[in-house]
C-alpha cells in the first residue's frame, strides 16, 4: 500500500504521514505542485490526497493527472462542497473540507479503498454503476458520497438533506447517460429514487 499525501504545511505532512504509516503503510509526503506532477509521473501509488491550496501546479492539473491512471483522490479543501464543484470534469473520488478531524481521513482513505477493491455493480433500471472505477458504465465518473447516496437510497435508507450537493450532481449525471432515473425528494418521504416517463 503507498499513499502520496500533498499538502503546503509540512507540519502538517509529518503527523499524517506517522498517522497513515501507522494505519495504511508507506507514505510519501510532497509540498508543491511540481513534486506531486513528478511523483505521480514516476510512480505508482494506491491513492493520492492533496490539499486545494498546493502551489505551483492548478489543482486540476493533478486531479486529471491522476483520473489519467485511477488513482483515487482526496482533494483537502476550505470550500465547502457544491453541485458545480461536483459536475466539474475534474472530480476528486472524495472532498474533506476543513477543519475535520485525522480520524475522518484514516476512515475516508478506508473506504475509497475498500470500494476500488469491491468488485461491486449497482444496478438501478438499466444503468450500472462500476463501484471499483467510481463512474457509471460508460458515462462520468461519480464521488464516493455519489455512491454512498445510491447505496442508501438502494436499500430504503434515509440521506440527509446535507448530502443535497451529490444528489444534484446524481441527477445530473444520470441525465447525460441518457437514464430516466432520477432523485426526488417528496415531503413525507424524504429523497428517493424515481423513473421519469
Amino acid at each position: 500500500m503507498r499513499i502520496l499525501f500533498a499538502a503546503p504545511d509540512r507540519d502538517l505532512l509529518e503527523c499524517y504521514k506517522k498517522l497513515l504509516e501507522s494505519d495504511f503503510g508507506e507514505t510519501v509526503t510532497a509540498f508543491d505542485g511540481t513534486q506531486v506532477y513528478s511523483l505521480m509521473s514516476a510512480e505508482k501509488f494506491d491513492i493520492v490526497i492533496i490539499d486545494s491550496g498546493i502551489p505551483r501546479v492548478d489543482c486540476k492539473k493533478l486531479l486529471l493527472q491522476a483520473q489519467e491512471t485511477c488513482t483515487p483522490v482526496i482533494l483537502l479543501t476550505e470550500k465547502p462542497v457544491r453541485a458545480g464543484t461536483l459536475t466539474d470534469e475534474t472530480v476528486s473520488n472524495e472532498y474533506l473540507v476543513y477543519p475535520f478531524a485525522p480520524a475522518q481521513v484514516v476512515q475516508t482513505v478506508r473506504g475509497i479503498l475498500e470500494k476500488a477493491a469491491s468488485g461491486e455493480r449497482l444496478h438501478i433500471d438499466g444503468m450500472e454503476i462500476n463501484v471499483p472505477e467510481f463512474r457509471i458504465a460508460g458515462g462520468p465518473r461519480l464521488t464516493s458520497k455519489e455512491i454512498d447516496v445510491v447505496r442508501t437510497l438502494l436499500s430504503g435508507g434515509i440521506v440527509s438533506a446535507d448530502d443535497g450537493p451529490y444528489v444534484s450532481a446524481l441527477n445530473s449525471r444520470f441525465a447525460s447517460v441518457g437514464s430516466n432515473v432520477r432523485i426526488k425528494y417528496g415531503t413525507k418521504k424524504g429523497f428517493e429514487l424515481v423513473t421519469e416517463k
